[in-house]
């Protein structure tokens, strides 16, 4: 499922990106689906609370005893016990766990019914917790806990679709440089050329977004993590793509000795993005020390729950979708470029 969801999103992004030309003006219905996709990932990326279960609280506080642990949980009326407060996981209702409390959150559990986040802190034993405070009652949606990254997972929605597009991105400039190399025709370089550009890009943002998320979670915003390694690399061998580029003023040399270059940029692509990273040890998720290939690509059904997966689909769509708007533009730009320059030159 979830790597139907994955690879559906991509595809359909795809799909929608050559509709209806890479080179011809995107049509309104066309940019509303762009405008709300990216909107839709960003509310649900961010908005949603964190909420984890009782299970998630209890290997937290064996890690450290002082962690808080936001749970989804039911207030269960026990007229027994007197002492504590009794809520049950709202996932899991076999699950019982007591309660003691602050007498304006026990004020605040005793008034709903409804479903509601606890954050809760192990107290003495795994049935036993203190609840810190009471957050959104009967969250229509939330995201799961991830132990050691809880808020940080967010990231997810916004890291890796930019690193897998960039992917995407320079596997479309080569097939373009073939194609121009094929047919000597200019507007295929232009649009290898584009689609090289806004991948370096997405490339460039998702290095940025991983090390400010590094900086959180590792300590530094740099580290030499091998998939730090690799981006770093990544990035040297486009950005000598470019330098080549602005070196030659003659244009049909210029895409004849680009084309070549990218297509050989290419073949380091796959290597240094999904084989070197999980070759070496490392930090990153995947690395040849991890216990699994990271959430995403982990074949465990519990790395990353429905929610999570539909919402990162979403993502990927609406990245892909701004990627070809992007590409469409810098087309398109060129292409008004050269038409005014030529005209110069008749005049």
């Amino acid at each position: 499922m979830k790597f139907a969801i994955m690879l559906g999103a991509t595809l359909f992004g795809i799909l929608l990106g050559f509709v209806p030309g890479i080179t011809r003006s995107r049509p309104v219905w066309w940019r509303w689906i762009a405008i709300l996709s990216v909107t839709a990932t960003v509310v649900l990326g961010l908005y949603p609370p964190i909420a984890g279960t009782v299970t998630d609280a209890v290997m937290a506080a064996r890690m450290d005893s002082t962690k808080v642990v936001p749970v989804l949980v039911v207030r269960q009326i026990d007229p027994s016990n007197d002492s504590s407060l009794t809520v049950v996981d709202a996932r899991d209702p076999r699950v019982v766990i007591h309660v003691d409390a602050s007498e304006d959150v026990a004020a605040a559990i005793d008034a709903t019914d409804a479903p509601f986040i606890l954050d809760l802190q192990r107290s003495g034993s795994d049935m036993r917790f203190m609840a810190q405070k009471m957050g959104p009652v009967d969250p229509l949606i939330t995201l799961p806990y991830i132990m050691g990254l809880e808020e940080r997972a967010r990231i997810i929605f916004f890291h890796v679709p930019m690193s897998w597009v960039a992917t995407i991105a320079y596997l479309l400039s080569m097939i373009f440089a073939v194609r121009y190399l094929r047919s000597r025709d200019l507007n295929h370089d232009t649009i290898s050329m584009a689609t090289a550009s806004v991948g370096t890009l997405y490339a460039v943002l998702a290095t940025v977004t991983g090390a400010v998320w590094a900086k959180f979670n590792w300590g530094s915003i740099w580290n030499w993590d091998p998939r730090e390694t690799s981006i770093f690399l990544l990035l040297l061998v486009y950005a000598a793509y470019f330098l080549l580029r602005s070196s030659i003023e003659e244009p049909q040399r210029r895409a004849r000795l680009s084309a070549a270059y990218s297509i050989v940029a290419f073949v380091t692509v796959p290597f240094l993005i999904f084989v070197l990273p999980r070759l070496l040890p490392g930090l990153h998720p995947g690395s040849s020390d991890d216990v699994n290939a990271g959430p995403l690509l982990s074949p465990k059904s519990d790395a990353i729950n429905t929610t999570k997966q539909v919402v990162f689909g979403l993502s990927l769509f609406a990245f892909t979708v701004v990627f070809f708007w992007l590409v469409n533009l810098k087309v398109r730009l060129v292409g008004l470029t050269d038409r005014i320059n030529d005209n110069e030159v008749r005049s």
